[in-house]
């Protein structure tokens, strides 16, 4: 019915779609036509207190509720697009904070090289403009 040569392309066709298929199905995130970014949302809170809880989201999702003991840190990636917006609520000891963690309309470079990091500090809410940061290259943005 079919020449060796049609069945042959059919086959080869084939191959192809399934292996489009199941690259498009991974978990892993092809970002051809944006940007990808890692946030980091990380407990740098004294041993022997309460534990950090945090909510983060966007319009289109919504990561959950997550309780981070000192030193813990619970990190996401995603594709930008132009109207993508991540925000996080931490509440610690009492106290809380909510602030954006990534805004694609930021005019400076608040996320170096894709990656964003957000620290809890007693004192409020720190960033690092590098990965991973060092003490000294934390800076101070929120309060409690």
């Amino acid at each position: 019915m079919f020449s060796q040569t049609t069945r042959k392309q059919v086959t080869q066709l084939f191959i192809l779609l399934t292996i489009f298929l199941q690259t498009t199905a991974s978990e892993e995130r092809n970002c051809a036509f944006s940007s990808e970014i890692t946030v980091h949302v990380v407990s740098n809170l004294p041993q022997n207190t309460p534990q950090l809880f945090l909510r983060c989201q966007s319009h289109d999702d919504d990561l959950g509720n997550h309780t981070l003991a000192p030193n813990q840190d619970f990190h996401w990636h995603f594709c930008t697009n132009i109207n993508t917006l991540f925000f996080c609520h931490l509440v610690w000891n009492g106290k809380s904070a909510s602030f954006d963690v990534f805004n694609y309309d930021w005019p400076d470079s608040r996320c170096p090289y894709g990656t964003c990091y957000w620290a809890a500090l007693p004192d409020g809410i720190y960033q690092g403009f590098q990965y991973p940061p060092t003490p000294s290259t934390l800076i101070k943005q929120y309060s409690w």
